[in-house]
C-alpha cells in the first residue's frame, strides 16, 4: 500500500514541554530550551558567586552557571544526592543549568491551553501553567530567571554550595567521572535557526536506543495515565486505543511491530509517544522515553543496510561514544500493516 498523501504538519514543535519534580510538585520549561538532561556532576565552585548560583560547569568547552532551582522558589534548600538531575537550558542571552529532583515526563499543548497566572508568582517566574487530569504543571519562564540572575549579581550569597553535595570518596569519585563525560560533549552548532531543526526525542525499546525527530511527535506521556481499552481482532501489535483530550489513538507496541522478542505486556510500566499526524492516529508504545536533545547533521549516518532497514533504523547518530538509531518514520507509518483495505 502506498500512501501519497501528506501526513504531517510543523504546528506542534514549539509546544512540547520537559518536566521535572521538586519535592511534591510539578514544573515544566520549554523543550526547546532544553539542550541535555544529566544526572548531577561535580560543579565547580567559585568566590563571590551571585545568589542562586551553585558554581560553574565546563559544559561543550563553555563555563555556565549553575542554578540551585529551589533558591529562586524559596524552597528550603536541601542536601544533593547522586540521583539528581540537572537541565542544561539554552535561554536568550545564555546558557546556564537548573538542579531539579527529577525528570519526569513531556506534554504538549498549545498557546491557547495553557493558563496564563495573574499577578506576581513565585517571583514573576512562573506566569503560566498546564492542567492534566487534576494535575497543575507550574511553567517556568526562562528569561524571567536569566532576569532574576542578573539583578542579585551584587547580592552576597551565603549560602555553602559544597557542603550540600555528597562528602564520601565513591560519591566525589562518581560526580567527577559525571563532570568530566559533560565537559567532552561534542560541539554542537547552537544558533537558533539551526537548535530546533535537529530536536530528536530520545527512547529504548528492547535495550536498543532509538531516536525519532521531534517534528513527528504531538505528545509524550506515560500509559498509566491513561484507560487502555482492548479491541477485538486487531493484530497482536495493536494493544488497544486510548483517549488523550477527545482524541482516540490506536497504540502500537513499537517492539512487536518492528520484531524484537517483547516481554509480557504491562500497560502501565511503558511510556507512548504519540504521533503528530492529521491522517493516522497513533501512539507508540516503548519502554522509556530517555531525552530530548539536539543532534546535529554532521553526526548522522545514513545507512543503506537491509539488516538495519528490517529494524526500521534509517541512520545512526554517534555522540559521545555512543550510538543512536534514527527510527525510519516513513517507513514505519506507511506499513500496509497499519492500514485496513476496504478497496473491496
Amino acid at each position: 500500500m502506498e500512501n501519497t498523501r501528506p501526513l504531517f504538519n510543523n504546528d506542534e514543535s514549539n509546544n512540547l514541554h520537559l518536566c521535572f519534580l521538586l519535592d511534591d510538585k510539578t514544573y515544566a520549561v520549554k523543550a526547546k530550551n532544553v539542550l541535555e538532561v544529566a544526572t548531577l556532576p561535580l560543579i565547580n565552585d567559585s568566590q563571590k558567586l551571585p545568589e542562586y548560583i551553585v558554581g560553574i560547569l565546563n559544559y561543550n568547552d563553555l563555563f555556565i552557571n549553575v542554578i540551585d532551582i529551589r533558591k529562586v522558589f524559596s524552597i528550603p534548600t536541601q542536601k544533593y544526592e547522586l540521583s539528581n538531575k540537572i537541565i542544561i537550558i539554552k535561554g536568550e542571552e545564555s546558557l546556564f543549568a537548573i538542579i531539579v529532583d527529577k525528570v519526569t515526563d513531556f506534554f504538549s499543548a498549545t498557546f491557547q491551553e495553557i493558563q496564563h497566572v495573574m499577578g506576581e508568582s513565585t517571583g514573576n517566574i512562573i506566569k503560566s501553567f498546564y492542567k492534566i487530569n487534576d494535575n497543575i504543571i507550574n511553567i517556568i519562564d526562562i528569561t524571567s530567571i536569566e532576569s532574576l540572575v542578573k539583578k542579585n549579581h551584587n547580592k552576597e550569597n551565603e549560602t555553602n554550595y559544597t557542603a550540600l553535595f555528597p562528602q564520601d570518596e565513591e560519591s566525589v569519585f562518581v560526580l567527577q567521572k559525571r563532570k568530566n563525560e559533560i565537559a567532552k560533549i561534542p560541539t554542537m552548532n547552537l544558533e537558533t535557526t539551526i537548535y530546533g531543526k535537529d530536536q530528536y526525542v530520545i527512547f529504548h525499546i528492547a535495550e536498543h536506543t532509538y531516536c525519532l525527530y521531534s517534528y513527528y511527535v504531538k505528545e509524550l506521556t506515560n500509559t498509566k495515565n491513561y484507560q487502555l481499552t482492548k479491541i477485538p481482532y486487531t493484530p497482536d501489535f495493536i494493544q488497544g486505543i486510548i483517549n488523550i483530550k477527545g482524541n482516540f489513538y490506536s497504540v502500537l507496541n513499537l517492539k512487536k511491530f518492528i520484531g524484537y522478542k517483547p516481554d509480557d505486556f504491562n500497560p502501565e510500566a511503558g511510556k507512548l509517544i504519540v504521533i503528530n499526524s492529521s491522517e493516522i492516529k497513533l501512539a507508540l508504545w516503548v519502554d522509556d522515553i530517555v531525552n530530548i536533545i539536539n543532534i546535529d547533521k554532521q553526526n548522522i549516518i545514513n545507512k543503506n543496510d537491509k539488516r538495519l532497514d528490517d529494524l526500521f533504523v534509517k541512520a545512526e547518530a554517534y555522540i559521545n561514544n555512543k550510538v543512536y538509531n534514527i527510527l525510519n518514520f516513513d517507513k514505519l507509518v506507511n506499513d500496509e500493516r497499519l492500514y485496513v483495505d476496504n478497496s473491496n
